[in-house]
């Protein structure tokens, strides 16, 4: 392993190195956001089918985030995160001969494995273990920030591989194996920079002390669940942030051309500018939990706003402004997801089990939300479906900041036990 003299550059080289990979390691899982048509065309599939293979992903994730934890605590996160790299690469070039639809479902279950069950937690317990508790607003936000970064440079380099063939289907061979190649030059880098938790001045534990009574002790912290049931609130209202595209071509006839512009923009651009934002505020406030009220806070003002606009295409920049800072404060809160890990009082030899709890928790909306949201406009075609959406998305944010000023309470009684 390469090491510095400058302990400082080596922290951030890690978190450089562990932020490029993560933007990439969802890339080949979440082929058809852009290649849709392609892919479609590619397999042979019907689009419930490529549907089904996105189930199956999400399944295979929802199974694995909580062992994913445990694993991160128990093994080498430095390790994990190698094997999920070359894991997922190889799985990729598998991808790239575009296989029977049965082979598709595998690929799409091992893809589960590779980029949640060796890696999420490993990646959360990296990071954490790079800084104190009141650095873990600024970690996390550059990581999401990065992750951001990263996933637009690689995306919009393999739509320029795609580009040079003249045939969509090698074009779309040729930009698989290119991200497949990507993941195992990313596990190299792993190799060469990263250091193990266990290694470094915040963690002389070592994990090979982690036991099961010590899995079992995280999973009885109710600060843990609430973390994880303000995440849910949040990605939920993410998820809901992904229709108002749609909206604004259906109701206030945005062009197409400028619609898919914004997508771009609120895809990479607010992703990266949002986790920056919260991580910098946080790290000034010096507590993620009491940041977290604020981008609530945010989030309840402009979901609400969008009830207050009226219909009528002159109205477009409002909307569109109105859209930008809803997402700032949805992004800034979703790139802090795992900081509070620290401030919540769980040791950092148990971080991967306190993220795996938190996944479990805060991404079961995966599992209905889409099928939800789309029932919802499908039922209520027009402005109708949308607003009822924008509520949704604001009792969410109610339900959040009632819940963070919950957790930051239990978490003031149990900062006062400690001390007593």
């Amino acid at each position: 392993m390469i090491k510095f003299k400058s302990k400082t550059l080596q922290r951030w080289i890690v978190l450089i190195v562990v932020s490029l990979v993560g933007g990439m390691i969802t890339k080949l899982p979440y082929l058809k956001d852009t290649y849709f048509s392609t892919l479609q065309a590619a397999t042979g599939t019907t689009k419930t089918q490529l549907g089904l293979l996105l189930t199956m992903y999400g399944l295979m994730n929802f199974i694995c985030y909580f062992p994913g934890g445990m694993l991160a605590d128990k093994i080498s996160p430095k390790k994990l995160i190698v094997f999920s790299c070359f894991g997922t690469g190889a799985v990729g070039l598998w991808y790239a001969t575009l296989p029977g639809y049965t082979s598709l479902l595998i690929i799409h279950a091992l893809f589960g494995i590779t980029t949640v069950f060796t890696f999420w937690a490993s990646m959360v317990k990296i990071t954490n273990n790079l800084g104190n508790e009141d650095e873990q607003g600024k970690l996390f936000g550059f990581l999401e920030g990065g992750r951001g970064l990263v996933g637009t440079l690689v995306a919009l380099a393999s739509v320029f591989i795609f580009s040079q063939f003249v045939d969509e289907a090698k074009g779309l061979s040729g930009a698989i194996v290119f991200y497949s190649v990507m993941m195992i030059i990313g596990g190299i880098l792993v190799i060469l920079f990263v250091q193990d938790p266990k290694l470094s001045e915040q963690s002389e534990e070592d994990v090979s002390t982690v036991s099961w009574k010590d899995f079992k002790a995280v999973s009885k912290i109710p600060r843990v669940w609430l973390c994880g049931i303000i995440v849910a609130c949040n990605y939920m209202a993410v998820m809901i942030f992904g229709y108002l595209t749609p909206y604004l071509t259906e109701v206030y006839s945005m062009s197409s051309s400028a619609a898919a512009y914004l997508s771009v923009f609120r895809a990479y651009v607010m992703m990266m500018v949002g986790s920056l934002f919260g991580g910098l505020m946080s790290n000034k406030m010096k507590s993620v939990i009491r940041f977290m009220q604020y981008g609530f806070i945010g989030m309840t003002i402009f979901s609400f706003s969008y009830l207050l606009i009226p219909v009528n295409r002159s109205m477009l920049p409002i909307v569109v402004v109105n859209f930008v800072l809803q997402g700032l404060f949805l992004l800034a809160v979703k790139a802090l997801y795992f900081a509070p890990i620290d401030e919540i009082g769980v040791s950092k030899k148990l971080a991967g089990t306190a993220s795996g709890i938190i996944s479990v928790v805060g991404y079961a909306p995966e599992i209905f939300g889409y099928t939800a949201c789309g029932s919802i406009l499908d039922n209520n075609p027009g402005v109708t479906g949308y607003n009822i959406l924008f509520i949704l998305t604001g009792c969410l944010s109610i339900i959040g900041f009632v819940l963070v000023i919950i957790l930051k309470i239990n978490n003031r009684k149990n900062v006062k036990a400690k001390a007593e």
